[in-house]
């Protein structure tokens, strides 16, 4: 389990993936029925779902999901950019952001702090997990529960799909996605969230990879020197 004692020096990428991503669940937004837009229905976009599923169909193929990104973190007028890889596996994920790295093999979390050259260790819990990482968004047409969305825009480069959370407590406000005219791939994922911040990933690659059991392991010897803080029970 996380502890917040430890937690509160990790720096601002794994917060705000921790709250965000904690980017695919990439859990990806709202508020009730009563107070959407004219453009959310009672029930979800089914051309939109269309699109989502054909998405699914293309991605569910891979053994393994790539994803490199570049990352722009707004809030007021500070601005912030980011170079990321999203490697993800069924549950199991790493994700590499400006060096600084957070590994889930569902057993246990490593994030390594670039800064400090430091490691922390986490026994994998559950209700710690990234509500959003952006190979979630490929089960999204499952969700019906959780959002509704629908296509508000498409022109020549493709389609725009808004999800808005029906959870009226939610911090996100809502995400939206940009999916290319052939929907074979999502090309930007921007999330709004209730304090006034904004995320937008600009997904540069989506490619299959493989990946064994030691790609979702942190191997010490790449960090000479690093330091081990072991926060398991």
């Amino acid at each position: 389990m996380f502890h917040t004692t430890s937690y509160k020096q990790v720096p601002l990428f794994i917060s705000k993936f921790k709250f965000a991503l904690l980017f695919l669940s990439f859990t990806f937004f709202i508020a009730e029925a009563s107070g959407q837009s004219n453009s959310f229905k009672e029930k979800s976009d089914p051309e939109a779902t269309k699109i989502l599923k054909k998405l699914k169909e293309v991605y569910s193929k891979f053994d393994a999901l790539q994803i490199d990104y570049s990352l722009e973190i707004e809030n007021g007028e500070d601005k912030e950019v980011q170079q990321g890889s999203i490697l993800q596996k069924g549950d199991k994920y790493r994700i590499n952001n400006n060096g600084n790295i957070i590994i889930n093999n569902t057993k246990t979390v490593w994030m390594y702090i670039k800064k400090q050259n430091e490691v922390q260790v986490n026994d994998y819990d559950s209700d710690d997990d990234p509500g959003f990482t952006p190979a979630k968004i490929f089960n999204i047409d499952e969700s019906d529960k959780e959002f509704f969305y629908a296509i508000t825009n498409s022109d020549s480069k493709g389609y725009k799909i808004e999800f808005k959370p029906l959870d009226p407590d939610s911090d996100i406000m809502k995400i939206r996605i940009q999916v290319d005219k052939g929907q074979t791939k999502i090309t930007s994922i921007k999330l709004f969230q209730e304090d006034g911040s904004r995320m937008t990933f600009l997904l540069k690659n989506i490619n299959n990879a493989k990946a064994d059991s030691n790609s979702f392991r942190f191997n010490k010897e790449k960090y000479p020197g690093v330091k081990e803080v072991d926060l398991r029970d």
